[in-house]
């Protein structure tokens, strides 16, 4: 739009002091309402006319004007909530449960938008399950005259699925499964939003991904998918299709790939993160189905996409998948280099869990180049990890114990010659789903697993 076609600050100014034509004031109305920057012009206006006197708003003006005191609200409840987060924060629990359900100014939507940011934000599991927690009372405790109970239970579920995403997050399986079942039946009450029963769906088919139940976690992030795509969703729809190919990489690396493809067709231009993770995908399916020259290629191309995200997480994750490439080519030593490299940097940011999947990777780098010596220093120092770890670092003193007698049983297989490359894939999900919580039966490494 051409700058001669929109609204000058001064024009705005005289209308909302009441000095113009209804003529005038319907045309700067209907524009105003479809036009970012004049809308933004229009606010300025109204504000600097609201500090000296009454803002105009008969006819026309009424809904710009109505819509700017919404905005303001809104605005004045946002920094409220923020306000009230160090508060919260230094309280014990029990204390600041009860000011949150007691305290009414805090029952606001953005106060209840703060805390499931402060929830997914970088701290502990436990730390985010409360914030959520707290958020789900907010939920409830929503003015009626302003909330109708559809929606209050909307945002009920929607809480109860972050609960379940930080309840998996520390492996607690029934804790997260019971959460969900929470969240799905306040969603049956709600407006049976396609949105909120695909966040419900999407957590659901995580906590199955990570106990292994693949075929279940398929399903259940189609759904998801399809949701999300009926409500038109693209952002929600996209992510959704990536982290079911990224369930699927390793069991089903052919339908990954299709999955992967459909998923980059939808993702918003302007998200690169998202782009990002879908790209690597790919990569880590050339490199399961032996095609670790063309994942390469694909790999080289995503440099400057991996250049605009420097947090760990990324460039840890940019050196293991490099590192799997370089295992596919047969390059042991560079393979095992780059995995080293991974494992001190998860032990520097803490990303304990992640340290022991890695250790995995580098014990199957070994296993599968007949190097049972290299195997079985992986196994070793796994043990001594688990005896440098604190119970708040990762998992309590029983899924250690557990861990310590897992990879020694390993390391005892690989001395006898009995386990075979498929034992990398065993463990993998033996860690994923008890790295702080033992399993009730331990992992068997037999010949056959291969």
């Amino acid at each position: 739009m051409l700058e001669s076609t929109h609204e000058s600050r001064e024009e705005l100014a005289r209308l909302f002091r009441g000095e113009g034509t209804a003529a005038e004031a319907r045309r700067v109305a209907e524009h105003v309402v479809v036009c970012k920057e004049c809308w933004s012009r229009a606010s300025g206006a109204m504000a600097d006319q609201e500090a000296v006197g009454e803002i105009a708003a008969a006819g026309p003006l009424r809904p710009l004007v109505d819509l700017y005191r919404l905005e303001q609200d809104r605005a004045d409840h946002q920094v409220e909530a923020q306000k009230a987060l160090p508060q919260i924060r230094s309280l014990g629990i029990k204390t600041r449960r009860d000011k949150v359900r007691l305290t009414r100014a805090l029952h606001t939507v953005s106060f209840l938008e703060a805390l499931l940011a402060e929830g997914n934000g970088p701290i502990s599991p436990a730390q985010s399950e409360e914030m959520f927690n707290l958020a789900f009372i907010v939920a409830r405790q929503l003015p009626e005259s302003k909330f109708s109970s559809v929606i209050k239970n909307d945002l009920a579920a929607e809480c109860c699925a972050e609960m379940a995403k930080a309840r998996r997050c520390s492996a607690r399986w029934t804790a997260a499964r019971d959460a969900l079942k929470r969240g799905f039946d306040y969603a049956e009450k709600g407006s049976r939003s396609p949105v909120v029963e695909g966040k419900l769906l999407c957590v659901e088919g995580a906590v199955e991904t990570d106990l292994g139940n693949f075929a279940v976690a398929r399903e259940l992030l189609r759904r998801a998918a399809g949701l999300f795509e009926s409500a038109s969703n693209a952002l929600l729809w996209s992510r959704t299709l990536v982290q079911l190919a990224n369930a699927l990489v390793e069991v089903d690396p052919r339908e990954s790939l299709r999955v992967v493809d459909q998923a980059v067709i939808v993702i918003p231009p302007n998200n690169l993160r998202l782009t990002l993770l879908a790209e690597r995908v790919k990569v880590e399916c050339l490199v399961t189905l032996g095609k670790p020259r063309e994942a390469l290629l694909r790999f080289e191309a995503l440099s400057e996409l991996h250049e605009q995200f420097l947090e760990p997480y990324i460039q840890l994750g940019k050196r293991y998948i490099l590192a799997r490439i370089l295992d596919g080519l047969g390059d042991v030593d560079g393979a095992v280099s780059l995995l080293n490299e991974v494992i001190a940097g998860d032990i520097e940011h803490g990303l304990m869990k992640q340290l022991f999947l890695d250790l995995v990777s580098l014990f199957g780098v070994y296993l599968r180049h007949g190097q049972p010596d290299g195997a079985i220093s992986v196994c070793r120092r796994a043990i001594q990890e688990l005896s440098l770890l604190r119970d708040e670092e990762g998992s309590d003193p029983a899924a250690r114990e557990q861990m310590r007698t897992v990879w020694k049983s390993l390391e005892d297989g690989v001395r006898r010659g009995t386990v075979q490359a498929g034992a990398t894939a065993v463990m993998k999900r033996y860690v994923t789903a008890h790295w702080r919580t033992p399993a009730p039966e331990l992992p068997a490494f037999r010949e056959q697993e291969s």
